[in-house]
């Protein structure tokens, strides 16, 4: 396939698909003429750069799929636009039905992974439309299902502290799913976000500069970009304690949609800005197109939920308004069942007459639903007996849930055999009160702590790793076998022999990216629960233990403008647990 991107050159592409002929369709006129005895004419339109399509035309060996109810038929679309079938067509019989259509038609897994020639990437673009056949003439407009993410590396050897060369040999990757398969025009990701994906490279008037075909997904608190030069490694992970990515909402990766990201890079760091630009590759929408609808993929373990009910639906699952998005209702019959969901969107739940109504707002791709018994939300508490719930217990509440499932950089193996999963993790209701007038050194004495050996460093963390647990252990280890002490990570010791709780991991002191992430909790009034407001410890460090990371918090906020401080330095502990 000898795909082209056509850049800034709206196509205005029309394919017409008929069964059984070779027919030429270049009018209104012409499509009108078409389709006689009942058989329906569908005909395709992209209006801006269409990927798998060579400038006007098809290349000539695309599949393309249409579906109607259980149905599929498969196209062929040759170099003229025009799609053949063997199969019996699609007709019209006076009473609507929906379709789905969608290319490539494969069954295949797809490999994102390389993505370095022009070909290999626009073999990633997935495109899918949505229609309702309600006369003989029918109108696919289709969209782009995946991301197209951009990088450009905006740096000279006049301001970087890299020369000219390495500027010219530095790499760039994307990190994300490696894999995908794509079944009635819905992308579904193959294993984890945390694939390096090489992107097709060019050469700007100043800059250098790449792309890649991304699955849509969130990627906050998760790497996404890295760039290698002279030497050194750069990470950027976008995340929600950072205003300018929540504003520019860097972390999500949004279907059909161009996403440009901006790397300024000196031995100081890396700064990254982004644009994005909706509907196809261009920025404004394309006037009366009417793209693919994005549908809810509901089992059967919730629509069979006791008094089950949905709104917000077209035909089918399709979403009938991505804006006001869809609801489900029904009795709940467990203590901590609910909903959860992969896509993107806002999810909100509340409770009435005995009911529980779960609404997806403010949609922006597919979402696949699932039903659990364990559900929990950001905000709720861990209670002292190892559940979990919505409400406050007096003399029963041990913290507050502030991460929901496993972290990707953490692993129940991690924690000695105290735990066979992780569902989240919880920080405690308040301030450990043990050391000067609540405060603790990090480090008291000659402790011998060598930085490479520790669980963070050894395991390339740079601070960014959910592996607090362990590095408190190797603390305390190091303790024990010094004459000195390690007073912060020793609050843990004193709060466990007096606070065991079941199927938890006991309480320890955060990393730098755990203590970071209490953050989420700012400006929330949640009853037993004091939030933090001062310096706190984590558990990070560098070289020997002489400096110690720490972050400082006003209300809950993270308002930190240094990372590290004298471990001799007395400040607060705030433990969290995992469970």
């Amino acid at each position: 396939m000898n795909a082209k991107n056509i850049r800034n050159n709206r196509l205005g592409l029309w394919a017409c698909a008929v069964s059984l002929g070779v027919l030429s369709c270049t009018s209104e006129t012409d499509i009108e003429s078409l389709g006689g005895s009942g058989e329906v004419v569908f005909s395709a339109k992209v209006d801006n750069p269409v990927s798998r399509v060579t400038e006007s035309a098809w290349d000539g060996d695309e599949r393309i799929a249409v579906k109607s109810g259980e149905t599929v038929k498969t196209y062929t679309v040759d170099t003229e636009g025009v799609m053949t079938t063997e199969e019996t067509p699609y007709a019209w019989e006076g009473e609507a039905y929906d379709v789905t259509a969608w290319t490539p038609y494969t069954d295949k897994e797809i490999d994102l992974t390389n993505q370095t020639t022009e070909e290999l990437l626009f073999n990633c673009d997935l495109l899918a439309s949505h229609a309702k056949v309600e006369s003989k003439i029918v109108r696919f407009f289709f969209t782009h299902r995946m991301t197209r993410l951009w990088w450009e590396l905006q740096i000279t050897d006049e301001n970087s502290g890299y020369t000219q060369q390495e500027i010219d040999a530095a790499k760039v990757t994307f990190l994300g799913y490696g894999a995908a398969t794509y079944t009635d025009g819905t992308v579904t990701p193959v294993g984890e976000p945390d694939k390096e994906i090489s992107t097709r490279i060019m050469r700007s008037e100043y800059y250098w500069e790449g792309e890649a075909m991304m699955v849509p997904c969130e990627m906050w608190e998760k790497p996404l970009i890295k760039v290698e030069i002279g030497g050194n490694t750069y990470i950027y992970t976008p995340s929600r304690n950072n205003p300018n990515d929540v504003k520019k909402r860097t972390g999500d990766l949004l279907p059909n949609t161009w996403q440009r990201y901006y790397l300024s890079v000196t031995k100081e760091g890396l700064e990254v800005d982004m644009k994005s630009e909706s509907i196809g590759w261009e920025e404004g929408a394309t006037e009366g197109v009417q793209d693919a609808l994005f549908k809810a993929i509901i089992p059967a373990e919730i629509s069979g939920l006791a008094d089950y009910e949905a709104e917000g639906f077209g035909s089918g699952t399709f979403i009938s308004d991505a804006a006001e998005g869809f609801s489900i209702t029904y009795t709940e019959n467990n203590a901590s069942g609910g909903i959860d969901f992969e896509g993107l969107c806002d999810r909100e739940r509340s409770v009435s007459g005995g009911k529980v109504t779960f609404t997806f707002k403010n949609i922006r791709s597919d979402i696949r639903l699932a039903y659990t018994t364990e559900y929990m939300e950001v905000g709720y508490y861990l209670y002292t007996d190892g559940t979990y719930g919505e409400t406050y217990k007096e003399n029963g509440t041990a913290g507050v849930v502030f991460r929901v499932g496993k972290h990707e950089t953490d692993d129940a193996s991690r924690y000695g055999g105290r735990l066979t999963a992780v569902h989240g993790y919880a920080v405690a209701l308040g301030d450990e009160t043990g050391g000067v007038d609540g405060k603790y050194k990090w480090k008291d004495g000659a402790v011998s702590l060598l930085g490479a050996e520790s669980p963070e460093n050894a395991m390339d963390g740079q601070t960014s790793l959910y592996i607090g647990y362990l590095q408190t252990e190797y603390l305390l280890a190091q303790a024990d076998a010094s004459e000195g002490s390690m007073p912060a990570a020793e609050a843990s010791r004193a709060k466990n022999q007096n606070n065991a709780i079941p199927d938890t991991s006991g309480w320890y002191l955060p990393s730098h990216t755990q203590l970071k992430d209490l953050a989420i909790l700012a400006g929330e009034t949640i009853e037993g629960c004091a939030p933090l407001d001062g310096d706190y410890w984590d558990c990070s460090f560098d070289n020997d233990g002489s400096n110690a990371y720490h972050v400082t918090f006003s209300n809950g906020a993270d308002t930190n403008a240094t990372f590290w401080q004298s471990s001799a330095t007395e400040s607060k502990v705030r433990l969290i647990i995992t469970f």
